[in-house]
């Protein structure tokens, strides 16, 4: 599990680590990039998945070196809750879209139906992405051409179903879907084929990620807040609200190596270092592809390595540096 960790940082304006953002709607993603940059006084800020300006919830901001980490972090699990709207179907399968479809109330499925619906999309299933949507097609993002009236069809791809359960709301047409999911899940799309599965339309109403890897909405703080923290405790509190990359990469992986000053200056370079060479370790703890943090001759994690296998035994070669 991962805990806040207070940077000691002297230095305010090199600032590093991962903050759990609770983004609220009607930005978007990259507003919330904007931001944090205003906020922290910071230029380096990226975040790992984006979220739609109607959605909120969790999105783990990266800060300085911590934006090396975003390839990792993007493929955790996430969870979701969303409410499914039935009755109507959209062009964007959300309900910020033009209706092209609509069925009388009278028609809706009850509950039972509803709820056996949702839960036959578990497991390893195809989802076609909405065609407004991020994912690039020749070097173009898919809503660029849905937006040009272009009509380009995605191709369907595999994603992973752990968990969905379904509850009724006080609205006859709308119910709460909680969603445990593999990374590229498409929470529109499940909407709209569950809509689609009950011959009666369906849309996304509205979208929370509660988590995202082991950063959860229990813990995440709203721009509102960032900003009255700073302003009531100053800057540094903000930065002893960051996650370091030594903590982020502990939720990755035990496995660590601690190198003399020469192999450190080595590893620094891109070189693999052998295991037999580095201090304190035994070959039987390590296996071909284990992640490793690697360790300088002062203690300080400069790297995560992989373990790779070279004419002369086991190495640990850098492969993203912090």
């Amino acid at each position: 599990m991962i805990v806040l960790n207070n940077i000691n940082n002297n230095n305010i304006n090199n600032i590093n680590g991962i903050l759990n953002l609770n983004k609220p709607a009607g930005c978007s993603s990259h507003d919330m990039v904007y931001f944090i940059r205003r906020l922290f006084g910071v230029k380096k800020v990226g975040h790992t998945g984006t979220l739609d300006p109607m959605a909120t919830g969790v999105l783990p901001i990266l800060i300085g070196s911590a934006t090396k980490l975003s390839d990792l972090l993007l493929n955790h699990d996430k969870t979701y809750r969303a409410v499914l709207k039935l009755g109507i179907s959209t062009d964007t399968m959300d309900i910020t879209g033009k209706i092209i479809k609509s069925v009388d109330e009278t028609l809706l499925p009850k509950f039972d139906e509803v709820k056996k619906a949702a839960e036959s999309f578990t497991g390893e299933i195809e989802q076609i992405p909405p065609v407004y949507s991020a994912i690039k097609i020749n070097g173009k993002k898919l809503y660029e051409y849905a937006r040009n009236g272009i009509e380009i069809k995605p191709e369907p791809r595999k994603v992973n179903i752990y968990s969905i359960t379904c509850e009724k709301t006080e609205k006859f047409d709308e119910y709460i879907l909680n969603i445990n999911c593999s990374k590229g899940t498409y929470i529109r799309s499940i909407c709209h084929d569950i809509g689609e599965k009950l011959s009666c339309g369906g849309v996304m109403a509205s979208l929370e990620r509660i988590r995202t890897g082991n950063f959860d909405i229990s813990n995440s703080f709203t721009p509102e807040k960032l900003e009255k923290y700073k302003t009531e405790r100053g800057i540094e509190y903000l930065i002893s609200l960051l996650i370091s990359c030594e903590n982020i990469l502990k939720s990755i992986t035990e496995k660590k190596i601690n190198l003399s000053e020469f192999y450190s200056k080595l590893a620094k370079n891109g070189a693999e270092i052998y295991i037999h060479k580095t201090e304190n370790q035994r070959f039987s703890d390590f296996f071909i592809g284990d992640k490793v943090m690697m360790y300088d001759y002062n203690n300080i994690l400069f790297a995560l390595g992989e373990i790779k296998n070279y004419d002369n035994g086991l190495a640990c070669k850098p492969v993203v540096f912090l």
